[in-house]
């Protein structure tokens, strides 16, 4: 949310900018991965190059979500097990 957004909503003492005491959501970048070549148009490279795995971190009020490439307090397996069990009962129920 840009601060022109919190002003009108009546939020900008919470939003708008990274301020202490404001919530703020971060996504940090790795400009560094080889699909970002050639790097002169760094915000048409994020939007039609951008993949999942060149975000290195991701803060969402001030917590760690995403930290070194890795998600955080994630049991990725129980996940990818849990995703399994609700594909295989929606294509048996049909």
């Amino acid at each position: 949310m840009d601060r022109h957004c919190g002003h009108a909503l009546g939020i900008a003492d919470r939003v708008g900018s990274l301020t202490p005491g404001k919530r703020a959501d971060v996504v940090v970048i790795d400009p560094a991965a080889l699909n970002f070549a050639p790097r002169f148009d760094w915000v048409g490279q994020i939007v039609f190059n951008g993949r999942p795995e060149n975000i290195d971190a991701v803060f969402v009020e001030g917590r760690a979500l995403k930290f070194d490439g890795r998600l955080v307090d994630v049991d990725t397996d129980r996940v990818v097990r849990e995703a399994e069990a609700a594909a295989t009962r929606l294509r048996t129920a049909g």
